[in-house]
């Protein structure tokens, strides 16, 4: 699975000129497999969790605007839209907007994450519109893991603001509708590495933290419980000179996990957004 870098400037791009009608992008976001039905454990060549554990997602809430093809202001949507990823699509994820756009070659696609006040529902629940404009999430999940006749839940809200840029688009608008899909990665959350191309999917280090920091071992995983959880000592969870989205070193598992949690936007699936700049 690709990884994206951190930066912190956006870059321009140029778009083909010719003799192409104006069109109209669709602008979808979908959340693949391992939110609308869960993360299993790996088998085989099969992705998921490495250490036994399952995960279904409740709630995958995500407040999404900002669509941009090129970066050009012709070509583009601001509005924001809170859309829940866990509710089944068919496969074909939840058209959030149309916006028009000039003719031509389009190389790049850009999109944000972030809490807006007048975000709009598109699939999601009012109350939890409302509950997540209320508290400023731009991503917000809940959810329940399993392994061994052994549960704990998850219930996290993320405020940071990520705008994702450069993002591999190459498609032409000729007189038609074409459709460019943000694809969340929510296995990204638990990869067990930041500094390997290949980390696993792991969630023991998270079932374990239930409990830390003074707090009841009530089955419940708080982001209070992953902050009182130093990384420092495992032999997993590496950081390589990566600091946290605040530019501190990297010492607990919610730093870590906020960090995860920038890189999964993505493009199309598998296509990567090369640049995202952060804002806590």
């Amino acid at each position: 699975m690709l990884r994206t870098t951190l930066i912190t400037s956006l870059s321009l791009f140029t778009i083909g000129c010719g003799g192409e009608e104006a069109g109209t992008i669709t602008a979808t976001v979908y959340g693949e497999e391992f939110i609308e039905e869960g993360i299993p454990v790996a088998a085989g060549e099969d992705p998921g969790f490495s250490d036994g554990w399952t995960l279904g997602f409740d709630k995958f809430l995500v407040s999404i605007g900002n669509a941009k093809a090129d970066l050009r202001a012709d070509a583009s949507a601001p509005e924001f839209y809170i859309v829940d990823l866990s509710k089944a699509s068919s496969g074909n994820g939840v058209e959030i907007t149309s916006f028009d756009a000039p003719g031509g070659d389009y190389k790049r696609y850009g999109y944000t994450l972030k809490s807006d006040a007048n975000a709009t529902g598109a699939n999601a629940d009012a109350a939890d519109v409302t509950a997540m404009k209320a508290a400023g999430y731009s991503i917000w999940i809940k959810g329940t893991a399993n392994k061994s006749g052994v549960t704990k839940t998850i219930d996290w809200g993320f405020k940071m603001q990520l705008a994702y840029s450069n993002c591999e688009m190459d498609l032409s608008v000729d007189g038609d509708d074409v459709e460019m899909q943000s694809t969340i990665h929510s296995d990204h959350l638990f990869f067990d590495d930041a500094t390997s191309p290949e980390p696993e999917i792991a969630f023991q280090l998270v079932a374990d933290a239930d409990g830390k920091g003074g707090a009841a071992a009530d089955g419940m995983i708080t982001l209070a419980e992953l902050a009182a959880t130093d990384i420092r000592t495992q032999t997993r969870y590496q950081v390589g000179s990566l600091r946290d989205i605040r530019g501190q070193a990297i010492t607990n598992l919610e730093q870590y996990i906020q960090v995860q949690a920038t890189t999964v936007g993505h493009i199309n699936g598998e296509g990567h957004c090369a640049d995202v700049s952060v804002t806590p």
